[in-house]
């Protein structure tokens, strides 16, 4: 479980690491375009990631990893969960950001249907599992 849970870390922790070097080479492209600060936070949240989904995501897998660690004995240390799990909000707020979407229409309804799925999986399913596994359970 050491080797899973090691693979998950640096696997969200590079993927989270990419997630912000693309957003920072967007924004600064967008700014020496003459594109204003307040677009920039709008494309952070609409195109990027949100920030009260990396929270939620956060939550959801510190949860997850103290229900294991109060399964195995052991809850780790708040220090210790948000760090680990931190890269996971990222990279799940930015699957939900990049999956959503949309102006009306049957195909549009169709992909509400997916968006949902995946926000249900990616910001509250996968965490709580993850989570416990990351934290070393």
């Amino acid at each position: 479980m050491t080797v899973v849970a090691t693979a998950l870390r640096w696997a969200f922790l590079v993927a989270g690491v990419a997630v912000l070097a693309a957003f920072l080479v967007s924004a600064a492209r967008a700014r020496t375009t003459g594109t204003r600060f307040g677009e920039l936070v709008d494309a952070l949240e609409k195109r990027w990631f949100a920030p009260g989904q990396v929270f939620f995501a956060v939550l959801a897998g510190l949860a997850g990893s103290w229900a294991a660690g109060w399964v195995g004995g052991a809850r780790p240390p708040l220090l210790e969960s948000v760090p680990v799990l931190f890269p996971l909000g990222i990279v799940a707020a930015f699957v939900v950001c990049r999956t959503g979407g949309g102006a009306g229409g049957k195909e549009d309804a169709d992909r509400d249907g997916r968006t949902f799925l995946v926000k249900l999986l990616a910001l509250l399913a996968a965490p709580p599992l993850l989570g416990g596994v990351m934290t070393g359970w």
